[in-house]
């Protein structure tokens, strides 16, 4: 997927703030998992909350504040994204 495509994505997206040129914030609402093409494997990164276009570099910001770092050789392969809510557990699945 170009860039160009992962922008029409981002900004047809309700929860995605356009902040600028090339930069994309995902509001609390939402999660966003961009899945990367590394060559013989793909690589997750969850829990997205920022986007941004730094030359020809990708930036991908996530909640925990990592950022991952994305070369024009890398391929975005897939964008999912996931609504969050009182709806959903976030438990280990352990019951009191």
């Amino acid at each position: 997927m170009k860039t160009e495509s992962l922008y029409q994505v981002l900004e047809g997206e309700k929860s995605v703030k356009r902040e600028g040129k090339g930069s994309y914030l995902v509001g609390e609402e939402a999660e966003l998992t961009i899945m990367l093409d590394m060559g013989h494997e793909v690589l997750s990164v969850n829990r997205i909350r920022k986007v941004l276009s730094q030359g020809e570099l990708l930036v991908l910001e996530t909640h925990k504040g990592e950022r991952v770092y994305v070369g024009p050789d890398a391929a975005v392969r897939a964008v999912k994204f996931a609504e969050t809510g009182a709806h959903q557990i976030r438990s280990a699945g352990f019951s009191k």
